[in-house]
């Protein structure tokens, strides 16, 4: 989903020169997961998935998805691809356009294994509770990590991400505040429009622990107030979903709708 004059070059180098802390981390295997995710998914219950998810709030799920050794593996790794950066005098690019500290997992060899996660774990939720705004026709992502803690981003401002749905996994560290705040599933013609009350809603992260929301449900981070936050992020898309929505109409599953917006 990255284009830009220079970045297969860019990415080329990586993968000539560049060699991997954790080589396992980059062929995406059921290793990876919480022993009752892979239950789920596995299952031949069709209601198997849902019960392992909980519903803190409408159309916000989490479950357990990554285990405690591959989250800190992955940081490791993602630590190691920035000294070597740094080394080579080769610039990181920055996860989007409002994160200054992280990666983007796809420039440095993750792409396959993201896609294959896209595939095999979020597409089958996304298919339960999103199929409306693509989600049971997943195929482009943009997958990255983000940083939050002293001399890094504090806070994630108030938006909406460019996706359909979003994962949002915790990868640790120790830390205190950094709580996600949504604040109502608004549409193009609508994201400035006020939250209602029962709009509002604050969860707290957990390592390992996945979360997964429309991209339109807007959201922000508070700040992390002692420690160090890590996240993975993966932006999913459904191109035949993009090309059939029309941006000029407030859709049905706009919250702003019920404001009169329409």
């Amino acid at each position: 989903m990255i284009s830009f004059p220079g970045y297969e070059e860019y990415r080329l180098f990586i993968k000539e020169n560049y060699r991997p802390l954790h080589s396992n981390l980059y062929q995406f295997s059921d290793a990876f997961l919480c022993p009752e995710l892979v239950h789920a998914l596995r299952s031949p219950s069709a209601s198997a998935l849902a019960e392992l998810c909980q519903v803190p709030h409408p159309q916000i799920y989490t479950f357990p998805m990554l285990r405690q050794e591959i989250c800190e593996a992955l940081i490791e790794e993602v630590e190691a691809f920035q000294h070597w950066c740094d080394e080579n005098d080769l610039d990181k690019l920055r996860p989007n356009s409002m994160n200054n500290y992280g990666v983007i997992l796809d420039t440095f060899g993750f792409d396959n294994c993201l896609q294959t996660l896209m595939g095999e774990v979020v597409s089958p939720f996304a298919r339960l509770w999103f199929a409306d705004v693509g989600g049971d026709s997943l195929d482009q992502h943009h997958g990255f990590t983000v940083e939050y803690g002293p001399y890094k981003d504090l806070e994630l401002g108030f938006h909406v991400d460019a996706s359909d749905v979003t994962l949002n996994v915790c990868l640790g560290r120790d830390f205190y505040g950094g709580e996600l705040y949504f604040r109502g599933i608004r549409c193009e013609l609508c994201q400035q429009t006020m939250a209602r009350p029962e709009e509002e809603f604050e969860i707290s992260q957990v390592m390992g622990r996945a979360i997964l929301h429309r991209g339109k449900h807007r959201h922000g981070a508070k700040p992390v107030t002692e420690g160090e936050r890590h996240n993975l992020i993966l932006w999913c898309n459904s191109s035949r979903f993009g090309q059939s929505f029309n941006s000029a109409v407030c859709p049905s599953w706009c919250g702003g709708q019920l404001l009169g917006r329409i």
